[in-house]
């Protein structure tokens, strides 16, 4: 894993090329006869290449920020492009498959379906690709072996424990290798040494195969793992930095017992 901080570099590539922006984004919810504005006039740009934490205090807008940065939803105002594309302009099913190619969804909740085993719930998003059930079982069972679940395909989630289900979840992400993983509390389900090793995992996935990655949490020891951490206060960006020194590139890569990627 040194090898890979030592080609990589400390700080993220200042010539990446933006793959997901959002300009001047607002999101206001209707209560009754008042509004509530969720996000007041959001910037950002996500690079290739990035490893981004969101943090901020329950009802600051994280989540809302992370929907629209999945784009799972659409702005009140302002515009959000997504590899080039104004999602605003695109059809519902036109942006559900660029949004499927590129982006990979983690959630807190693991979002796994109870009757089907590891296998099945990973294979899940390639159903609406056009390949066989033998490519599709193929390619669910490799992505399981990476992340070392390779004994445990046959069980369901009930049959494993909270941090084998995230790690089904984290394949499931990869199953169509998109470039980009968004993962919102991806610890916050799990105990604290649990929550580590997913996030070990999250970091092999972006120095061995350069995955842009963007975690939403609460935990600001979590959030030293990313090399540019945001802070949302009110729905506002409240302050937006890249680290002198990754901590995923010190202690936390030298402390890593996973080795599969």
């Amino acid at each position: 894993m040194e090898k890979e901080h030592e080609k990589r570099g400390h700080e993220p590539d200042s010539r990446a090329k933006t793959v997901i922006e959002l300009h001047d984004v607002w999101k206001t919810y209707k209560m009754g006869e008042s509004a509530l504005n969720a996000l007041k006039g959001i910037n950002l740009k996500v690079k290739e290449g990035d490893f981004i934490s969101i943090q901020g205090p329950s009802g600051s807008g994280k989540s809302t920020l992370m929907n629209l940065i999945g784009c799972l939803d659409l702005p009140d105002r302002g515009k959000i492009i997504l590899e080039g594309n104004d999602i605003e302009k695109l059809s519902e099913s036109r942006l559900a498959i660029i949004r499927g190619r590129h982006i990979g969804f983690v959630f807190q909740a693991f979002n796994l379906v109870q009757t089907l085993n590891a296998l099945e719930n990973v294979a899940l998003p390639t159903f609406f690709q056009q390949i066989s059930e033998k490519e599709r079982t193929q390619k669910a069972a490799e992505i399981l072996k990476r992340v070392g679940l390779e004994k445990r395909m046959r069980h369901t989630p009930m049959q494993l424990s909270g941090g084998e289900q995230q790690r089904v979840a984290i394949a499931r992400a990869l199953i169509n290798n998109p470039p980009i993983i968004l993962a919102d509390e991806p610890t916050g389900n799990l105990d604290s040494r649990t929550g580590h090793e997913i996030m070990h995992l999250l970091v092999e996935l972006h120095l061995k195969y350069n995955k842009t990655i963007v975690i939403v949490t609460h935990d600001p020891f979590i959030a030293k793992y990313a090399h540019k951490r945001i802070n949302i206060v009110d729905g506002q960006i409240f302050h937006d930095h890249v680290l002198e020194k990754r901590f995923l590139w010190s202690e936390n890569s030298n402390n890593s017992n996973n080795k599969r990627f």
